[in-house]
């Protein structure tokens, strides 16, 4: 099979349908500049919608650039934070998940080799009992199951995508290791979340495709909207509704 083709078979496995020809945190001044903690994504789009041609370009330009054994180990330091082995459409499916969703491992679309490898210490010190406590407070929230088979990914996302959108998380480490009492008040905002919290940041501010878990991270990074540890979701909401055009 060529390498275009299993991109697209990847990309159908990740949830899309149709494929078509074609072309420091901020303040609540300024929420619709916040990135996702990974970066700025390629936009793939939201399921159901279609994948453009440019788009698999921009993806196929980061696997080339990537190399193939620094791609091998990070499946690998996955599959032990997850604490869960990876198998068929699965494999190919994490690695373009990675490629599209962690920017800050690339220069626009050349590997960082330098950026990588600080996110990979990083990775190397997260226990698997920490990826777990946290898949399951963003499943309580999102009211979704996160995971794979070989077939389907959740509608929660991909089990991998939870420790990807945690690594880029400075506040969770002393230094480059990963720290569980800086995580407590991070994972205490988090439980105060809804749904709808994360809807309306989605809705209303998010100008990069960023997914609901990038939606849940971004909003317990607001220390403007949490006061002595409370959620402060009026003065939220008053802040964002306005922001996206």
């Amino acid at each position: 099979m060529r390498p275009s083709s299993t991109v697209v078979l990847v990309l159908l496995f990740l949830g899309q349908i149709h494929v078509a020809r074609g072309g420091d945190q901020t303040t609540s001044k300024d929420l619709s500049k916040i990135q996702p903690p990974g970066g700025v994504p390629i936009p793939l789009g939201p399921r159901g919608t279609t994948i453009t041609v440019e788009r698999l370009r921009k993806v196929m330009k980061r696997l080339e650039s990537a190399p193939s054994k620094d791609l091998d180990k990070w499946l690998v330091e996955l599959e032990r934070i997850m604490d869960e082995k990876l198998e068929g459409l699965a494999i190919q499916g994490c690695r373009y998940y990675f490629v599209s969703r962690m920017s800050v491992a690339f220069d626009d679309h050349k590997w960082n080799a330098k950026a990588a490898d600080m996110l990979f210490r990083r990775a190397r010190t997260m226990p698997a009992s920490e990826a777990k406590l946290w898949k399951e407070v963003f499943e309580a929230v999102l009211k979704k199951e996160i995971g794979q088979t070989t077939a389907e990914v959740f509608d929660g996302g991909p089990a991998y995508a939870v420790p990807l959108v945690l690594i880029p998380m400075d506040v969770l480490y002393e230094g480059q290791m990963y720290s569980a009492a800086r995580r407590k008040m991070y994972l205490a905002r988090m439980k105060q979340l809804t749904v709808d919290d994360i809807s309306f940041w989605i809705n209303n501010v998010d100008q990069f495709g960023g997914t609901e878990l990038d939606a849940a991270v971004n909003i317990i990074l607001l220390d403007d909207y949490f006061e002595e540890g409370k959620f402060r979701r009026a003065d939220f909401r008053a802040a964002i509704a306005p922001t996206k055009k």
